[in-house]
């Protein structure tokens, strides 16, 4: 949905509501309700001189009656034939790579948790026909869990470096690098062999994982995510039903070495 103020900007709103039947590994038995409710706001406005301007802010609100609004993010990035330079505040997962795996205890849980996580950044304008080279500045917030202190944005000694994105894509294959000036890196690839999407991922220490994802002809689409580290392991599988345009149903399963399987069954509208 989108609404048009006095000025040029164009505001969308978008939003997803899901609601889950799941179980936990700690929790003996399963639970049904709703999921958290995500309603996010966008503008794009053209400044001239080929400038744009990009925002995006987030809330999310929590699941069942009086619970709590909070945000969830934000962003504002200005672009133009210098590049992009833009600030972020988001979410963050431990976890390399994504299947799509949603559950209680997910593939990022397993990794070591979540993080707020700051970020100003300049992307380089393209040069060369697939390359892509980020810079960027992070500090990190309170951790939701105990976690994640194998991953290098979670140390205080490299929390105020800078980080270095590279990324190059050619046809159906892509490479991408990260890595802290003097500290740990991080490195992905990935095939999409068009019935399949294969991807592997490392960050130099302990951590590996890899994905495989593939459509199951024209409504179903399966994923399967297998991540270790020096401490755990962990195998995720999903198997999404698209329903129409906006809905989608979807079955979610985790096992994990240390505190066994939760699964989660989840019935997902967005607008």
């Amino acid at each position: 949905m989108a609404v048009t103020g006095v000025a040029s900007a164009q505001v969308t709103l978008s939003g997803t509501y899901n609601l889950d039947v799941q179980n936990s590994p700690t929790v003996k038995g399963a639970s049904v309700g709703a999921g958290d409710a995500i309603l996010s706001f966008s503008a794009a406005e053209d400044l001239g001189g080929g400038m744009k301007l990009n925002m995006n802010t987030t809330i999310q609100a929590a699941a069942g009656r009086s619970g709590a609004a909070t945000g969830n993010g934000h962003s504002l990035s200005v672009s133009g034939g210098f590049g992009t330079i833009g600030l972020q505040n988001y979410l963050v997962g431990s976890a390399l790579l994504s299947a799509g795996v949603s559950a209680d205890n997910d593939m990022n849980d397993v990794m070591g948790g979540y993080v707020n996580r700051n970020r100003a950044y300049y992307s380089l304008p393209a040069v060369v026909p697939g390359l892509s080279v980020k810079l960027a500045m992070d500090s990190s917030g309170a951790s939701t869990t105990t976690g994640a202190a194998n991953r290098a944005f979670l140390d205080t000694s490299v929390q105020s470096r800078p980080k270095l994105f590279v990324g190059y894509t050619m046809g159906a294959a892509s490479v991408d690098y990260s890595s802290y000036p003097g500290g740990t890196y991080d490195y992905a690839l990935s095939y999409d062999a068009g019935i399949a999407k294969v991807a592997y991922a490392a960050d130099g220490v302990a951590q590996k994982e890899w994905t495989i994802t593939a459509p199951v002809g024209s409504t179903l689409a399966v994923g399967l995510h297998n991540a270790k580290n020096a401490t755990t392991s962990a195998n995720g599988l999903v198997a999404t039903y698209t329903m129409s345009k906006r809905t989608k149903l979807s079955y979610n399963y985790v096992n994990q070495k240390l505190t066994g399987t939760n699964y989660r069954m989840r019935l997902s509208h967005s607008f």
